[in-house]
């Protein structure tokens, strides 16, 4: 099950991917990048281009993250 958030959150990257961020105040270290992906949607009116990261912590929480438009976002945690 997942649940849905949609929220800002700070990256730190080293070498072009994500190592920890922080959401509400709370950091969070990568242990594992599980799986990354890029979505492109409807590019004939404006592109959307999300460069998607599903991660799992130190906190042993499961995370998708993503970049898009210049801002990184938490998407969804997993139970």
């Amino acid at each position: 099950m997942t649940k849905l958030y949609f929220e800002r959150i700070e990256v730190r990257c080293e070498e072009g991917r994500p190592r920890s961020f922080v959401w509400r105040r709370r950091g969070h270290q990568i242990t594992t990048i599980l799986k990354r992906w890029i979505v492109r949607a409807e590019w004939w009116r404006q592109e959307v281009a999300r460069q998607y990261y599903k991660v799992e912590c130190d906190n042993l929480g499961t995370y998708e993250i993503y970049y898009g438009r210049g801002r990184w976002f938490l998407e969804r945690l997993y139970d």
